[in-house]
């Protein structure tokens, strides 16, 4: 299985890496291919460029055996829909792609463009680090009855690291430290580009 994660990244920090090699190994994936959006459809936007956080999510993955980077949707520009980069990656995968997503951005679901196509797409791969796994069943169970568990749907644990991008951009902000919230060469990028202040 090759494992799909997308996301804002702005910027990519050691949650995100955890969860990602957590859920690799737990799954034995083949690899995690991160997908930085250009512009998430729902979110209100991005702090950092789309060039500087792929820069970042290239500097953060580079050491690490088994993930990627794909600029697949930063290079397409515009809303950045997750239906059509998985349609992108199913012409590059021979085998079983399987989508990462949060526990609670599952429970969103709905509002995404064309989720029933996703589900012809990828398996869903939930991380859950919330405790939300409860709420994610029923909300799957009334609103995506095709996602059955042990086929399409997988469900993760994975360890609670409590960092947020909008944390740490708010710290920086204040001009303190993001000493291990962020790999090393990330925090070295946000310096140098003065970005987040």
């Amino acid at each position: 299985m090759i494992l799909v994660f997308g996301g804002s990244f702005d910027p990519v920090h050691v949650g995100h890496i955890l969860v990602a090699r957590e859920v690799m190994e737990k799954l034995k994936a083949e690899k995690v291919v991160f997908v930085p959006a250009y512009r998430s459809p729902l979110k209100e936007g991005h702090i950092a460029s789309p060039e500087d956080r792929l820069e970042m999510l290239k500097l953060a993955v580079e050491n690490e055996e088994g993930f990627e980077v794909d600029d697949y949707e930063i290079a397409k520009g515009g809303i950045s829909y997750t239906v059509e980069t998985l349609e992108y990656m199913r012409k590059k995968v021979k085998g079983r792609i399987g989508f990462l997503i949060g526990a609670d951005s599952m429970l969103r679901f709905h509002l995404w463009r064309e989720p029933e196509r996703i589900l012809e797409l990828a398996d869903i791969v939930v991380a859950d680090r919330e405790g939300l796994l409860e709420r994610v069943k029923e909300y799957v169970r009334t609103k995506f009855p095709s996602l059955v568990e042990g086929k399409n749907l997988i469900f993760v644990n994975t360890r609670r690291v409590d960092v947020s991008a909008t944390e740490i951009r708010k710290r920086v902000k204040e001009g303190k430290s993001i000493y291990c919230l962020v790999p090393a060469p990330v925090e070295e990028y946000i310096k140098e580009k003065g970005l987040y202040l």
